[in-house]
């Protein structure tokens, strides 16, 4: 038993780290330490604590929800009964129940799952006080999560309503309420990253809207709702090849999900969920790509956030304001900031992702402003808009028009590369933000 002793001892130091490398090497140690004492709830306890840091959430609650040891010879029962029971004020508990609720609620908590979260937490509030130190320190915690958890749902399911209601400034506020609270269940944070984005698009504000889409995104990889919802804006804002783009990632997902279903029982219809919205995918990325072929330019006005009637200063105003909220460098400053220790590297993880997402936004920025402050490009502009949306029968007398007005023939073929090349000349003509 020495050796059992000695792995616990080093297990415990380095799990004070909290460091997914004193993890990774805590949890070869308790194996190693289970291998010879395999009823030791201690050891299991360490176990499942070195799994939740390693962020091996599942794997954690599979272990949590292993039925307790019971012994079967009566000279070991009294061990056990003292190694695993404990009494508070109101009766008895066990405090191997104790901690694996509580880590059990913080795996469902960091999978996004709040709801099991709380349920769980909400079992665990009726123990009262602990005398043993231990399970008095787990009880604070798991009050602690709990209200951290009921306020978030509070906040989201407030923001849901709100946005249900038609009044997205304050669904807004609500979605960034709960972001700015906590980031830490990174699937939870994708969802009001979302929900905050159908706001925007409500709001009129896309770029704001297709922004924290791509947050979402790189916060949760397989987050369906956020690659279709962002391959709808680019569909707005008529970047086809982005928003075919995003429907490719997003059929790579779902057929992973379908395949995934059909090889699990009892999941009919979740399996059939997933391949309806799988073939939905598929046609709209048929429909985004034949759109691609016209080349049709980038809606100008909806990337920048203002009206044809709008003035040049408007149109200045508007990019003032959009350039500083999706400059690269402040990208993802809002998610660097929320995280400490290990979890300092969410920002490294997903820096890569989100600093292109952000630099491409802003491209587009500053490609609307090149065309929209210029009084002649945006006379050009506007006359293609109109002739675009003429019907065809119409369409011969307005390019005829355009002759007479202008004096050249307008190339339609190549007006999307022609505004890409008036961004070129406007962002080597001008410095960074």
């Amino acid at each position: 038993m020495q050796r059992v002793d000695e792995l616990t001892k080093h297990s415990a130091i380095l799990l004070e780290e909290k460091s997914s490398n004193a993890a990774s090497s805590a949890l070869d140690a308790i194996s190693e330490a289970l291998s010879i004492s395999s009823r030791s709830e201690k050891l299991l306890e360490m176990k499942a604590e070195a799994l939740y840091m390693l962020k091996k959430y599942e794997e954690a609650i599979q272990l949590c929800e292993q039925p307790l040891y019971v012994a079967q010879n009566s000279s070991s029962e009294a061990e056990i009964d003292k190694q695993i029971t404990s009494t508070d004020g109101c009766g008895c508990y066990s405090i191997a129940m104790l901690w694996r609720g509580h880590l059990m609620s913080k795996s469902y908590f960091y999978m996004g799952k709040l709801e099991k979260a709380l349920e769980l937490l909400q079992k665990l509030e009726h123990v009262g006080s602990w005398k043993d130190e231990h399970g008095s320190k787990i009880l604070e915690m798991s009050v602690s999560l709990a209200v951290t958890i009921r306020e978030l749902l509070r906040l989201k399911t407030a923001g849901n309503e709100a946005v249900c209601s038609g009044r997205y400034t304050e669904a807004l506020e609500h979605y960034t309420l709960a972001l700015s609270s906590n980031v830490e269940s990174r699937p939870f944070a994708a969802i009001c990253f979302c929900n905050r984005a159908a706001a925007h698009q409500a709001l009129g504000q896309i770029a704001d809207a297709i922004a924290d889409c791509s947050l979402a995104m790189a916060l949760n990889e397989n987050y369906t709702k956020a690659f279709s919802r962002r391959a709808s804006l680019h569909e707005m804002i008529r970047d086809y090849g982005q928003a075919s783009s995003d429907l490719q990632r997003l059929i790579s997902i779902l057929e992973k999900q379908c395949d995934k279903t059909s090889h699990q029982s009892g999941t009919k219809d979740k399996s059939t969920g997933n391949l309806k919205e799988l073939r939905q995918a598929q046609r709209r990325l048929s429909s985004v790509q034949e759109e691609a072929k016209r080349e049709i330019p980038l809606n100008l006005y909806l990337i920048l956030g203002v009206k044809p009637s709008d003035s040049t200063s408007d149109v200045k105003k508007a990019y003032r304001k959009a350039a500083l909220r999706h400059h690269p460098d402040k990208a993802g400053q809002f998610l660097a900031r929320s995280e400490t220790g290990d979890e300092g590297q969410l920002w490294k993880e997903i820096a890569e992702e989100i600093h292109k997402d952000a630099d491409r936004l802003f491209k587009m920025i500053g490609e609307a402003y090149a065309v929209l402050s210029d009084t002649e490009k945006r006379s050009e502009y506007d006359l293609e808009e109109e002739i675009r949306k003429t019907p065809i029968k119409s369409k011969s007398n307005a390019y005829e028009r355009a002759r007479d007005d202008y004096g050249y023939h307008y190339e339609r073929s190549s007006s999307r590369r022609y505004w890409r090349g008036n961004w070129n000349d406007y962002k080597n003509s001008h410095s960074r933000w």
